[in-house]
């Protein structure tokens, strides 16, 4: 971490005097959201977006079963990434510098991490099975910052109803994801009513973790709702409650505070 931190501090010195004209395309909050198996509930996932210092960011999400079933089979899981943001390009650039996944199942935790050294473009991978370097391609994401890149690339764009393609590097490799255009929709959730666009994120074919998910521009474009689907499983997460403050009033129902 020591040597991102000592690398991304010379592109922000850069950067800062354009960071008053040009702050964080999604600021700092926090939120909650449900999550329902076949439509019963059975845990929540708390969002986390804020400054870890002048220059760097630190997102993390952490789910928790509630349901006394979920507790005793499911897994609880912890994702977390430093990055920041790049203003060298005509729109915001998301630099990821650290990311980690626990996943702690009742029998077992498995465990991957990340360090990113782009002065190499390498990344330090530890993982349950291993150690090993893998060396990274221009513009990757992990998995947790691709919904910030998209969700910036979406604020930015003059046509957010196109498909959209991404580099990502996942436990062990380097992946090509697409995101796909669905269309608008309006959705209700406990956080109350957004008028929302729908994607789909692919992964490959067959995964697990293919997923839809409805963005709403109202509140710079996060998620509202997500959707995991796999034969007669399935997993939605709703937002209950955010602290940013809806953009608009288009849709009946607003954002609690």
């Amino acid at each position: 971490m020591l040597i991102s931190v000592i690398t991304v501090s010379a592109a922000w010195a850069a950067d800062e005097e354009l960071s008053a004209q040009n702050p964080a395309p999604i600021p700092a909050h926090q939120a909650t959201y449900d999550v329902f198996f076949n439509g019963k509930p059975v845990g929540e996932i708390h969002f986390q977006l804020e400054k870890a210092n002048e220059a760097v960011w630190y997102v993390r999400t952490e789910s928790k079963a509630t349901a006394f079933l979920a507790k005793t089979l499911g897994s609880e899981v912890t994702e977390a990434s430093h990055f920041y943001w790049s203003r060298h390009t005509t729109h915001p650039k998301l630099i990821p510098l650290t990311y980690h996944h626990v996943s702690k199942e009742p029998l077992r935790t498995r465990f991957w991490q990340h360090r990113i050294d782009w002065q190499t473009a390498t990344s330090q991978t530890a993982t349950h099975e291993g150690d090993e370097v893998i060396s990274l391609p221009e513009g990757v994401l992990d998995p947790l910052t691709l919904r910030l890149q998209l969700a910036s690339d979406l604020k930015h764009s003059s046509a957010p109803d196109l498909d959209r393609h991404y580099v990502v590097l996942d436990r062990d490799d380097i992946e090509k994801q697409t995101v796909l255009a669905k269309g608008k929709e309006q959705i209700t959730v406990e956080a109350g009513c957004f008028e929302t666009h729908h994607f789909y994120r692919f992964r490959k074919e067959g995964s697990s973790r293919n997923y839809d998910l409805w963005l709403s521009p109202s509140l710079y474009w996060m998620p509202v709702k997500m959707k995991q689907t796999d034969g007669s499983r399935e997993i939605s997460i709703e937002l209950r409650q955010t602290d940013l403050t809806p953009s608009d009033r288009a849709c009946v129902g607003t954002a609690e505070p």
